[in-house]
């Protein structure tokens, strides 16, 4: 009876001697109270006890409501309890215990104290207890999860080569290892393991929590599987279209795909939406493989039918994450507030509208899709074509179909035993849509029947609460084209966009204004396209829209397109050029020459020179400056010159040429 409180001794500090306890209690970390009853709770047999001990005293606590007995002992408390314990055949002194103990702790005194080292093993000391615990819970890259006879077997050895080394001096690594038993360099007699049997071994490695051990030996999804803390919703209180939940699942089945050259077996993917609060299924389609595409199917899908959602919880996958879904990211050092949206594309669900919301990663149970998904899985194993979620769990008979059906593709069989994707759709559609009709128990799904208390189906939960919802959003089909298209940043170059899909080429030019995209060459521009419709796409410019760009068709040799895109071009030059003419005749724009006197007219007044100390030059600079001063000064008025020019007659005359002649004489005197 009671509850256990003892624990281990302590250890080097209070943090690691809870966590080295094999006691239940002490790794929930519940601390007694002090001078308290050890019965903090009451088992069902300690609270039997609790009143059989109680009723036997009640005379002593109430004598009120016992006049004749305190009558029969004359009214002395001694004689009641000697009455008392005749009566109920048991001692006097335990009555007169039993009363000191309810005036000290109240009822939870009449519950008898646990023994201090009950529900713990007398040999198991606190080396022991570490050692089982080590040995329990499994070393990654040192040892893997051992089984209980592994374990006895490791602690036996363990315990051998303990009791060697006890009281000798360790080597530098073992007395690294084991440097909480090493004192003064040798191994204590702290270290020491006791002799225990495999059995007591067991039921020490059983005193570790559940939920360690699982976290331990299996790894972190088998915890969160089976140990994590679980969230409830309240999907009562939710209104349909309230929350759309979606996520993949491959199907446990084959079928066969066209490729090029023959057919292949593959498994298909499905993907699916459902509402939370109703659990109908309202949009599904197979897909050979899943992506951004297959979601935007269905989706599409869903708002058509059935409305535009509020909120859409969804998967954390690349597909799910997508711009073309949710638009590109702007990265903020701070985040603004709710509600805050900038001017960028937050695709499909932006456009609509719609709040996204992420699951927690890992976490299938997050989804509440994924429970429904095992409604899939059990109609997987209906069909001939299952091969199971692993390969370890595939029927005998889908090898035999394999062989069928490559005898098929070499055409030695007239039929295939798989289906195609396109009848195991067919085939998916025809169940998903019972399994809408089908009873479903879970929050917020029950009904009142003749009979009692019933369940509804997602579909009859559907019909009674979407007349509730007051303002359904919906959205026209030709809008909704328009908002799933997917966006592509392109240059502007030759006034067309050019675009590679698949390999191919796709030019785009504005419909009805071939050369209105040439005033944006050089510019980025985002090409909204359909990806099943290339024909068509819309041009968006810094969020703003330009217009319908339609795809032009190669030109062929000796066709009249050659002389529209000839005209198209002269057309473009001569706007260009009017356009340029346009601005040089209205707005007047200064030349360089008067540019230059308005920069000359506003130019600050700047001081030249100033006072100062002359430098003193060498004489010879000096004389040679005043020289060349004194000969820039000259002139010839001032130097009085008088100059003589006798002309001698020349018998020669003019016939005959003489340079220089010696009779005649030329003289010049100075004053």
């Amino acid at each position: 009876m009671g509850l256990n409180t003892a624990a281990l001794a302590p250890a080097t500090n209070a943090q690691t001697a809870d966590l080295l306890t094999l006691d239940g209690q002490g790794w929930n970390r519940r601390a007694a109270i002090e001078g308290a009853s050890p019965a903090q709770t009451f088992s069902v047999e300690d609270r039997a006890e609790a009143e059989k001990r109680f009723a036997i005293i009640e005379p002593l606590v109430s004598p009120e409501k016992f006049p004749a007995i305190w009558q029969q002992g004359g009214g002395r408390k001694l004689a009641v309890v000697e009455q008392l314990a005749a009566e109920h055949r048991c001692k006097a002194r335990t009555i007169r215990l039993w009363m000191m103990r309810y005036g000290r702790f109240g009822v939870q005194g009449l519950v008898d104290k646990d023994r201090s080292d009950k529900g713990s093993h007398r040999k198991i000391n606190k080396a022991a207890r570490e050692q089982i615990l080590a040995l329990a819970i499994p070393k990654r890259g040192v040892f893997g999860a051992l089984t209980v006879n592994e374990m006895f077997r490791a602690y036996m050895e363990e315990r051998d080569w303990r009791e060697d080394r006890i009281g000798k001096v360790l080597s530098e690594g073992d007395a690294k290892k084991y440097a909480r038993y090493v004192e003064d360099g040798r191994l204590s007699e702290t270290a020491r393991l006791p002799e225990v049997s495999c059995k007591t071994l067991r039921a020490c490695v059983a005193d570790i929590p559940e939920a360690v051990r699982t976290m331990a030996r299996d790894g972190e999804e088998a915890y969160r599987n089976t140990q994590e803390i679980i969230s409830h919703r309240a999907l009562s209180e939710i209104e349909p279209l309230e929350y759309l939940v979606g996520d993949h699942r491959i199907l446990d089945v084959f079928c066969r795909v066209p490729v090029r050259g023959g057919w292949k077996l593959v498994r298909p993917w499905l993907t699916a939406f459902i509402d939370m609060r109703c659990r109908r299924w309202l949009g599904w389609g197979l897909f050979e493989v899943p992506s951004s595409d297959s979601i935007a199917t269905v989706l599409k899908k869903v708002f058509i039918e059935h409305g535009v959602p509020l909120n859409c919880y969804i998967d954390n996958g690349r597909d799910f994450r997508c711009e073309y879904l949710e638009g590109k990211r702007v990265r903020r050092e701070q985040t603004g507030p709710v509600g805050e949206f900038d001017a960028t594309w937050r695709g499909v669900f932006g456009t609509l509208g719609v709040r996204v919301l992420h699951a927690i990663v890992r976490n299938a149970r997050a989804k509440l899709i994924e429970p429904n998904f095992g409604r899939i899985a059990n109609f997987d194993k209906q069909l001939p074509e299952y091969c199971g979620h692993r390969p370890s769990a595939r029927p005998e008979r889908l090898e035999a179909m394999i062989k069928q059906h490559e005898a098929w593709v070499r055409g030695d069989r007239q039929e295939s035993p798989f289906r195609t994707i396109q009848e195991m759709a067919t085939l998916y559609d025809t169940k998903i849509a019972e399994l809408n009709e089908q009873p479903l128990q879970g929050e917020g799904m029950q009904k009142a029947t003749p009979t009692g208390r019933g369940w509804m189906s997602p579909g009859e939960c559907w019909d009674k609460l979407i007349q509730r919802v007051e303002h359904r959003r919906t959205v026209r089909v030709e809008d909704l084209h328009v908002g799933f298209t997917k966006r592509r940043l392109l240059t502007v170059k030759h006034g067309e966009i050019c675009a590679t899909f698949g390999g191919q080429k796709f030019h785009y030019r504005i419909d009805g204004e071939p050369t209105q995209l040439m005033v944006l060459n050089g510019q980025l521009v985002e090409l909204a396209f359909d990806p099943h419709e290339l024909g068509q796409a819309v041009v968006y410019w810094r969020n703003k829209f330009v217009g319908l760009a339609n795809c032009i068709p190669l030109r062929r040799m000796g066709e009249d397109l050659f002389v529209d895109d000839e005209r198209t071009r002269r057309a473009a030059r001569r706007d260009i050029k009017r356009a340029v003419a346009a601005v040089h005749e209205q707005i007047p724009v200064t030349g360089p020459e008067e540019r230059l006197a308005r920069r000359r007219e506003v130019l600050p007044q700047r001081l030249v020179g100033g006072p100062g100390v002359p430098v003193a030059l060498p004489a010879a600079v000096v004389e040679a400056q005043e020289a060349m001063r004194a000969d820039r000064e000259f002139r010839f008025e001032d130097a009085q010159i008088e100059m003589n020019v006798e002309t001698l007659a020349d018998e020669s005359g003019d016939d005959a040429f003489n340079f220089f002649a010696d009779r005649g004489t030329f003289g010049a005197r100075q004053n």
